[in-house]
């Protein structure tokens, strides 16, 4: 192509999410000669400056629900703007972004991705106008994407979509003797238990992340004492949480830690990884987890099409809490060699630069069609 297909991508935020994990991937491997990409957020975070060093322009403006007269102008002057005429506008967090889709089309952007990222609603308010909202959210789209089967059904039920999978680096996480020092350092650095075994959950502090199932397992006096659930994230419910901690008297037996960049060390050094989630697309905190070759318990509403496929993943009901107890009680060290791992991604195309190959495919095509 003579010039860059210019792309307007759309995410809830800056900071540490799973969204903004699988699009900053996309941005660190992806060739700006070939795609450029620009940032609309609703929140400001820690990846800004990191957007803005690689020529990206981020714009940080409020959601339709906050205020729809800011919203509808900020994302209008965008649009408008001389340095928009966006080829491509690609909106992640998309059922509650379709007045931004329905602007897209009213001004011309010729490829509208509708791009699902959950297999469910987590936001109850939303649940009357659902049907309507779907409706509306496929009209002023043309291209329909998720990052599984699951949550592309929930979005767009019998219409075709493309599956595009939540990539990861794999060799970022794999475990290595090099690391052994930085990763003795994040027990110091978090004040994180030496003498236990480390349970880990990544993920955000809301209702469908049913961090309450921890406190169930915390509290049996069949669960071995010396594991300790180290929970990271942020979100409205953390408070809420660390006073249910207090309340039932299990301080002992948890570390809440923020949202951080030290993932991968946190994962090495953790001996299991847990996600009691009460639904769940393809989540990259379980991919993460598997690329470090940690056992990986998960409620079985998390879809299939997490599992890599190399004995690490147990899909355990939510209703049968005994079940993950003797799991955690009773765990062992996977013995995986690293082509392995690797090769299980690749197979499973899950792989950083296949999914980008994908990915630009799909701007290529969608452009050649409209």
């Amino acid at each position: 192509m003579d010039k860059p297909i210019k792309v307007l991508q759309v995410i809830p935020q800056l900071g540490l999410s799973g969204i903004s994990s699988v699009v900053l991937n996309w941005l660190r491997e992806i060739d700006t000669q070939c795609v450029q990409f620009d940032f609309i957020c609703f929140n400001d975070g820690q990846y800004r400056e990191e957007l803005e060093s690689k020529g990206c322009r981020v714009f940080c403006i409020p959601t339709f629900r906050q205020s729809p007269l800011a919203h509808i102008k900020a994302v209008k002057e965008i649009l408008l703007s001389p340095d928009g005429k966006y080829d491509v506008i690609h909106v992640h967090n998309s059922f509650k972004n379709f007045v931004m889709l329905s602007l897209a089309k009213k001004y011309r952007v010729p490829v509208r991705v509708c791009h699902s990222h959950t297999a469910g609603l987590e936001l109850s308010w939303l649940a009357p106008a659902f049907s309507l909202i779907k409706s509306l959210t496929k009209r002023f789209s043309n291209q329909y994407v998720a990052c599984g089967e699951k949550a592309g059904q929930f979005l767009f039920g019998d219409a075709p979509f493309i599956v595009l999978n939540n990539a990861i680096k794999v060799e970022k996480f794999l475990p290595s003797k090099d690391l052994a020092d930085p990763v003795a350092a994040v027990f110091d650095k978090y004040h994180l238990p030496k003498d236990k075994k480390l349970v880990l959950h990544v993920g955000r502090f809301s209702e469908v992340k049913n961090h309450q199932f921890f406190l169930t397992l915390a509290i049996s006096k069949q669960l071995d004492p010396d594991l300790h659930f180290v929970c990271i994230g942020d979100g409205p419910l953390k408070e809420n949480f660390a006073q249910d901690i207090i309340e039932t008297r299990q301080q002992h037996r948890f570390s809440l830690l923020p949202a951080n960049n030290d993932i991968p060390l946190l994962l090495h050094a953790a001996q299991a990884f847990v996600m009691p989630s009460l639904f769940e697309g393809v989540s990259v905190a379980m991919l993460e987890a598997q690329a470090a070759k940690l056992p990986c318990f998960v409620s079985d509403t998390i879809s299939l099409e997490a599992d890599m496929g190399l004995s690490l993943v147990e899909f355990l009901s939510l209703e049968r809490p005994n079940e993950w107890i003797e799991q955690l009680n009773y765990l062992q060290e996977k013995n995986l060699e690293d082509d392995d791992v690797k090769q299980a991604f690749r197979h499973k195309n899950y792989s950083i630069d296949a999914v980008v190959g994908q990915l630009v495919d799909l701007y290529q095509e969608g452009l050649k069609a409209r």
